[in-house]
């Protein structure tokens, strides 16, 4: 049996992120990866989806050259490109990953399954390695919902999505959160037909409602075709295509299309290994059970990333990593749960949000004064035909604090960190207004919504 300091579970973001500042204090370390390390971002997740998303947005941008008084011709997609540029791009990034890990005499990589056979123990490939410290970070993937027949059918997720072998000319989406969103988008500019099929009365409820509002009408407005408030009951294929059939307020409805992509929120990669062996504690949904320093209910076996729930993001799994290595490697505590976790959705109009939204503040018991501010009396959103969309504060009506901010709007994934620093410094919003901003510039806009009444 392998004894190692170190193993991690998992070769993505958390996975990496802890093992590798391990091996630079000395520590004996390996990391186990079923498929590519790099994970969900590198390999099926953000990076080969902003990707494809790039190149839809150039397309809508060559459609809308006539606004700038640029006369083209009509776009066409080439996915066959499209799809070449996103693979050798993330071909390249694993070879960069890969060669790094090569090089650390202190990271042995196993490709393989791991299983645990005991408290700290596990197994890859049929050989046997145990030690002090062991982290799962395995991850989550695309959740599959028990729909009758769903299971018959070759549904799309996000992963097989990215790598169809040409477009459909129709699709169906299952889902209206963040992953439908972005994908929607996606397909119907590069010509698709979308339709999207959402159980909830609102898409991406983890948004403000104003901005669900306003995703919901640029995506209508560029051809796609929203079905809220409706309950698939079943899926089933016939002549070729696929198609669902659901209740609406108003009796059954029934929605077809030459392929349907499932897009309904992400479940933990839990159930394979053997946790009952060593210990390991998961909610009723399989998420794994962890405190604030990330440890499980079993002694050397901690957790971070997508594999204990909550909100999950590549940039959250690296912070774990982050607070993580301090605890182990310095003994440092932590307080991982109040967390300032901000994210984006790379639609356009983009969308990002960090702390409380309007509602979770009154609930909270604060008094609150809400702030907003349009990108329609940004210059420099005029000027460079990106009007869509607004920034909205949340704030203590007291002091001026900040509780909570919220983006919708040309570059809003970038924007949003000048509120992230802010509000992680404590600054308020009368900070925000003694800031001088260069003009004109899209942050311009917060100083803007900072003065706005």
């Amino acid at each position: 049996m392998k004894k190692y300091d170190l193993i991690a579970l998992g070769g993505g973001t958390a996975g990496m992120g802890v093992v590798r500042p391990a091996a630079a204090n000395g520590w004996k370390t390996a990391i186990v990866e079923a498929s590519h390390l790099g994970g969900t971002c590198v390999n099926v997740g953000c990076i080969p989806s902003k990707t494809l998303l790039s190149s839809a947005r150039v397309m809508q941008s060559v459609r809308d050259a006539y606004k700038q008084g640029v006369i083209v011709g009509s776009p066409r997609a080439d996915w066959v490109t499209i799809i070449n540029r996103k693979d050798q791009l993330i071909g390249g990034m694993r070879s960069g990953i890969n060669k790094a890990f090569a090089q650390n005499d202190n990271i042995s990589v196993y490709k393989g399954k791991a299983k645990f056979t005991g408290t700290q123990t596990i197994e890859v490939n049929g050989e046997a390695l145990t030690a002090d410290n062991i982290v799962i970070a395995t991850g989550a993937k695309p959740a599959v919902p028990p729909v009758p027949g769903l299971s018959d059918i070759n549904y799309l997720t996000s992963t097989s999505a990215m790598a169809l072998k040409e477009l459909p000319a129709s699709l169906l989406v299952m889902g209206g959160g963040i992953i439908a969103l972005e994908f929607s988008q996606l397909f119907v500019r590069l010509g698709v037909e979308v339709t999207m099929v959402q159980r909830s009365d609102r898409l991406a409820k983890n948004l403000e409602p104003e901005m669900s509002d306003k995703i919901r009408n640029v995506l209508e407005a560029e051809g796609v075709n929203i079905k809220t408030n409706i309950d698939i009951n079943s899926v089933a294929s016939e002549d070729g295509s696929v198609y669902v059939v659901g209740e609406a307020e108003n009796g059954p409805v029934r929605y077809s299309a030459d392929q349907i992509l499932v897009a309904t929120g992400r479940a933990p990669n839990t159930d394979m290994l053997g946790l009952e062996k060593a210990g390991v504690e998961t909610d009723k949904r399989g998420y794994i059970v962890v405190d604030e320093n990330f440890k499980t209910s079993a002694e050397g076996i901690w957790a971070i990333g997508d594999v204990i729930g909550g909100l999950m993001f590549t940039h959250k799994a690296w912070h774990d990593a982050v607070l993580l290595s301090r605890h182990i490697l310095k003994n440092k505590e932590n307080v991982s749960k109040d967390r300032l976790i901000p994210f984006a959705v790379f639609t356009e109009p983009e969308i990002s949000s960090v702390g409380m939204g309007e509602a979770a503040a009154v609930e909270a018991g604060y008094k609150t004064k809400v702030q907003r501010f349009p990108f329609s009396s940004s210059a420099r959103a005029m000027a460079i035909e990106k009007p869509d969309g607004f920034i909205k504060l949340v704030l203590d009506s007291n002091h001026g604090k900040i509780l909570g901010a919220h983006f919708i709007g040309p570059e809003a994934g970038e924007l949003i960190h000048e509120l992230i620093t802010a509000m992680r410094f404590g600054a308020t919003v009368y900070d925000l207004q003694d800031m001088m901003h260069v003009h004109p510039t899209l942050t311009e806009a917060i100083n803007n919504t900072a003065w706005a009444e």
